[in-house]
């Protein structure tokens, strides 16, 4: 890297609308006001179904049912972070896909609440 210049790997949501229209029952579950919230995209739902979930912030058999997955969808949001910091997108990319396949299951359950 340069004195002024700086090379950084990251990852973030191209459409924030794509991600309303993909996941639209965890969108409304954990974000009923949306327009608090001012970025949206995979990585903060992501973060924001492991709050909920861990804080109690959605009912019992709510928590109940996405518990597992929201542990699990947050483990790999951090691992995509570290293998991002490490410069190893390739790495990231793989379970970028798996967090998206995890994100599809986790609706699926909250389409049912």
């Amino acid at each position: 890297m340069g004195r002024l210049l700086q090379v950084r790997v990251t990852a973030w949501t191209f459409s924030e609308d794509d991600v309303e229209k993909a996941y639209p029952s965890l969108w409304k579950l954990v974000w009923q006001d949306p327009k608090v919230i001012q970025k949206k995209g995979v990585l903060e739902l992501t973060g924001a179904i492991f709050d909920a979930v861990r804080v109690g912030l959605i009912d019992g058999d709510k928590v109940e049912a996405l518990k597992d997955g929201a542990e699990k969808a947050e483990e790999m949001r951090l691992e995509i972070e570290k293998l991002l910091g490490e410069w190893k997108p390739g790495e990231a990319d793989k379970i970028i896909y798996q967090l998206e396949d995890l994100l599809d299951k986790l609706e699926d359950i909250a389409d049912k609440f």
